[in-house]
């Protein structure tokens, strides 16, 4: 317990300051949230004009696609404030920095995620909310504290299921040194497929998508709970396992962390 202390403790003074030196450059802060928000926005609009040109997707209206939409935002916001270090890896082993963080007293992992600011999910975090609160007033959808608390389990458990995907992926700069390739070839394609329900692909992506890469639990299960409609999944209880999946999807990919640290040579630049 005490070294699990320890470690969140230098994690947190080091994601802390990684925020203060962000948030001295307000300027470019502030503009890169609006970008990030007028690009969802964009995307918004294009599901708005798909939804409302054929009327339903699947059999999905229109703000209930817009739920899973910002259902799936939501949960990338948390991945992208905790993981998105992760996705530039690549460079610390090709540079040969990741070494000072096997000579810290902490965690190297935690050094590493430590190195990127916790405040870089806002722009995600602001535009899913909104986009969230539109999709459940269309919907109808009644709010109450287990609504709430429901949802932000499953963005929690979403949130780890990115960040594992994202973890997996960078450990595999271990062996190769490059990892940006396989992070935009197979992570964001897959995480661009769940802005629709996942059962309008065919039963091999289906597949991917609900065992191999399990993004259909970070929003296309779970909305069936928020809109009612769990009677329609072949198994009902898939749509409230999201947080025990996160669970079991980081501790995997940590794993394979760790069996890719012992193989880890520096490069010596």
């Amino acid at each position: 317990m005490g070294d699990l202390g320890h470690n969140l403790s230098c994690y947190y003074r080091m994601a802390m300051a990684q925020a203060r030196s962000q948030m001295q450059y307000r300027v470019n802060f502030f503009a890169h949230l609006i970008g990030i928000v007028l690009t969802y926005a964009g995307q918004f609009i294009a599901l708005a004009w798909l939804t409302q040109r054929f009327t339903t997707v699947g059999g999905w209206r229109f703000e209930e696609i817009i739920l899973l939409y910002a259902m799936a935002i939501l949960a990338w916001g948390f991945a992208v404030s905790f993981f998105w270090s992760l996705i530039g890896f690549e460079d610390q082993v090709r540079m040969g920095t990741y070494d000072r963080a096997l000579l810290r007293p902490i965690n190297p992992l935690l050094t590493v995620l430590g190195s990127q600011s916790p405040i870089a999910g806002l722009g995600q975090f602001v535009f899913s909310i909104a986009a969230f609160l539109f999709a459940v007033k269309v919907a109808g959808i009644r709010l109450t504290a287990a609504t709430l608390g429901y949802l932000l389990l499953t963005a929690l458990g979403g949130g780890l299921i990115l960040g594992s995907a994202m973890l997996c992926v960078a450990t595999l700069a271990f062996w190769t040194t490059r990892t940006y390739t396989f992070y935009w070839s197979l992570v964001y394609p897959a995480r661009q497929l769940i802005n629709y329900p996942v059962s309008i692909y065919h039963r091999a992506i289906q597949f991917v998508l609900t065992v191999l890469v399990p993004f259909a639990f970070i929003n296309y299960f779970p909305a069936h709970v928020l809109l009612g409609r769990t009677g329609e999944l072949p198994i009902p209880l898939l749509a409230w396992a999201t947080p025990l999946v996160g669970a079991a999807a980081i501790a995997a990919a940590y794993g394979f962390w760790k069996f890719g640290t012992r193989r880890y040579t520096s490069t010596g630049s």
